[in-house]
């Protein structure tokens, strides 16, 4: 099914009060993966908004994506004992390595980054996951061995 027609049918299962935005935000996000300008225009058509208003609300909360996600996902945790552990130093080591910033997706579509709050891996901290694979005791230093394997 084609992105227009999922955001078409998911919106067409909320009333278009304003209480039901964020929900079917975070909806079409799950379902096409991000938020894109088109589909953020045909939310605010639907609930009677500026357009402006939905943009805001996307850019406000770090939950909504603007871009796809990259065939490689990268989360690097930054939850407590991974951010004591140098879980930034790490973020920015990919960031680095990927030439892009959290929340963005590589040229190719290979890679995304972004953060995690809590893997529940904290014993082996810090930690990354690209995929669904976990990456435990990360350092700046692995981050080229783990984007090439």
């Amino acid at each position: 099914m084609e992105d227009t027609e999922q955001v078409e049918e998911i919106l067409g299962r909320y009333p278009s009060e304003r209480e039901h935005l964020l929900p079917a935000l975070q909806e079409i996000q799950e379902k096409v993966g991000y938020l894109s300008r088109d589909t953020m225009e045909r939310v605010a058509h639907f609930f009677h908004l500026p357009p402006s208003e939905i943009y805001s609300i996307v850019n406000f909360y770090k939950k909504f994506r603007r871009k796809p996600v990259g065939k490689n996902p990268i989360h690097v945790c930054l939850g407590t004992a991974c951010y004591l552990l140098s879980g930034k130093l790490i973020l920015d080591a990919f960031s680095r390595e990927l030439h892009i910033e959290t929340g963005d997706t590589t040229e190719d579509g290979r890679f995304s980054l972004d953060v995690a709050a809590c893997f529940g891996c904290c014993k082996v901290a810090p930690v990354s996951k690209i995929n669904d694979q976990i990456y435990p005791r990360m350092t700046p230093g692995k981050v080229e061995e783990v984007i090439i394997n």
